[in-house]
């Protein structure tokens, strides 16, 4: 087996299937691997779930005093003309993901007084109206490009509308959580950033409105909750409550796209999966925590190190930034057997981290759990007999820090 450290992350070959890579990570009992020009990569479950925890060494608070700007990750200076479109935005300050413990601790405890299991529950009905609407669309046509006419919209409508836009506004909604989630995981050259940039002003902009709007007059979405939580008397500051906003809108939106197509891909290539999750819908839940251990929708998140820290048999420098492997994690042989097998009714798949560890696992999972059980539901419920179009191979967008499909194109019947 060629060994993790020859393996480069950023190459698009390894990009595309990083399973070698996650294999020689395990097969070597490699602890840091470091990836050309982004930071070291801790890809073992064990050795993750130490380090997510140890918030003083290893810190989400990756960002200065100017809060959580999305410039990229290659950690170049900033362009003047880039910084000049940033400052044209309202102030933002570290909040909720991009701060650690007692901070983070305070805002996680207001941000889930409006993530409540009660509000995912009142939201399901109006997803499945979206899932049905959606399908509604191209069920007489025999065939979908699934991400962008179903997979894409369903989660983007989801929380467009929970941030209080328009669904007519959707579509800009998407564009800006596009750019600003490639802002926060990719490498950006100077042209990308000043596309970043503009979309992280435009999106924050048109929040602070509708946060002032509902502090006046509070409605039923999950942007009012955000304006009104309290904990011990305290509200969120809008320079806090922007960023969770934004946070809000890349988690409800790209990872929950991803989770939704890696299962259809799934489902497309093993059809018995599909008449087993019929004769039981009951199996849907466990069905996507499989996919969220075999096909993370999210690869790896950041951390900076703080100190000068050992870690196994490696040296972690103080600022330098290390990415923590939830898909690595997911394909770890002490923790799943035959890890790169599919297995529909594994038995421990919801041990996997595709969600986060410890303090920062992800505060919407609730609600992309239910987004991805009603969709999945409501395409086993209408459609039948999916078929890829022969020679047709879906493509994965060319990141590492994410795993999704750019297309997925299928034939159907409707049953």
């Amino acid at each position: 087996m060629t060994s993790a450290h020859s393996y480069d992350l950023t190459d698009p070959q390894v990009m595309a299937d990083p399973y070698a890579f996650y294999r020689a990570i395990h097969g070597d009992d490699a602890k840091v691997v470091e990836v050309p020009g982004v930071g070291s990569w801790i890809g073992r479950m064990a050795d993750i779930k130490v380090a997510a925890k140890q918030t003083k060494i290893f810190s989400n608070s990756y960002f200065d005093e100017g809060g959580p700007i999305p410039t990229g990750v290659s950690g170049d200076p900033l362009e003047d003309d880039v910084k000049c479109i940033f400052s044209q935005g309202p102030e933002v300050a570290n909040a909720l993901w991009t701060t650690d413990p007692p901070v983070h601790t305070l805002h996680r405890k207001l941000v889930n007084k409006a993530f409540t299991s009660s509000w995912v529950r009142l939201m399901e009905p109006r997803i499945e109206d979206i899932a049905h609407q959606l399908i509604d669309k191209f069920a007489s046509t025999g065939d979908v490009e699934f991400i962008h006419q179903y997979a894409v919209n369903l989660p983007m409508i989801v929380i467009a509308e929970a941030l209080g836009m328009k669904i007519e506004e959707a579509q800009t909604f998407k564009r800006w959580s596009d750019d600003i989630l490639r802002g926060n995981l990719d490498v950006l050259d100077h042209e990308q950033r000043k596309v970043v940039a503009r979309s992280f002003v435009e999106a924050n902009l048109r929040f602070e409105s509708i946060l002032n709007l509902r502090r006046k007059k509070p409605e039923s979405d999950l942007i009012s909750s955000l304006a009104s939580a309290k904990v011990e008397g305290i509200c969120l500051a809008n320079k806090e409550a922007l960023p969770i906003i934004n946070t809000t809108m890349l988690a409800g939106n790209e990872t929950t796209t991803n989770l939704i197509g890696n299962a259809m891909k799934i489902l497309l290539v093993n059809p018995d999966f599909v008449d087993s999750l019929r004769e039981d819908n009951k199996l849907i839940p466990g069905f996507l925590d499989e996919v969220m251990r075999f096909e993370c929708p999210v690869q790896c998140l950041y951390r900076v190190v703080t100190e000068d820290t050992q870690f196994g048999n490696f040296e972690l420098k103080k600022d330098s930034r290390v990415m923590l492997g939830w898909g690595s994690a997911g394909r770890d042989p002490d923790y799943f057997d035959n890890p790169d097998t599919f297995i529909l009714d594994r038995p421990n798949a919801h041990r996997h981290i595709g969600f986060g560890w410890g303090p920062h696992v992800c505060v919407g999972l609730g609600l992309a759990r239910a987004e991805a059980r009603i969709a999945i539901g409501a395409i086993l419920d209408r459609l039948s007999g999916f078929k890829i179009a022969s020679g047709y191979r879906p493509t994965y967008a060319p990141t590492f820090a994410t795993r999704g499909f750019q297309d997925l194109r299928f034939s159907f019947t409707v049953k």
